[in-house]
């Protein structure tokens, strides 16, 4: 890691990194078996989603570290940006069956996909007065008496 020592007044010397440092995870080396042609790799890495010889910029920071950091046993089957599935950006609401973005529906709702209900159809829920309160002794099955008696 690069770096320069500072001297400011008061606190002595302090060793700052320099920003202009290389990231050295850009530096990794990605395991033969994934490159083509060889030892350089200038010709591409190749995607095991669309079975394509890409450049690296066509892959991820994340999938290339994982294809450097693989344990020698285990095939990281590297895949390029387009071929990586995407986070889902819309929902279908099972109340009233519209698919709205994931803004319409509360965080709870959005982990339970398949029974999510949008925020307007849960304050229609939360709000809707149609059953009234219902009150045991309105009840003409309800007994009065003492409790052993029934027993």
């Amino acid at each position: 890691m690069s770096g320069y020592y500072t001297n400011t007044t008061g606190t002595g010397n302090r060793f700052k990194t320099d920003p202009r440092a290389p990231n050295p995870a850009h530096n990794r080396q990605i395991p033969q078996h994934l490159r083509v042609n060889g030892a350089g790799g200038g010709s591409g890495i190749f995607c095991y989603g669309c079975n394509q010889t890409k450049p690296r910029l066509a892959f991820s920071e994340t999938q290339l570290k994982k294809a450097a950091n693989r344990n020698p046993d285990k095939k990281h089957q590297i895949m390029c940006k387009s071929c990586i599935p995407s986070q889902p950006t819309t929902l279908k609401c099972v109340r009233c069956s519209k698919t709205l973005p994931m803004d319409s529906f509360s965080k709870t709702q959005r982990k339970r996909q398949e029974k999510a209900t949008c925020m307007e159809c849960r304050r229609y829920i939360e709000d809707d007065d149609s059953e009234e309160d219902f009150d045991i002794e309105d009840d003409p099955d309800y007994y009065h008496g003492d409790i052993t008696d029934i027993l």
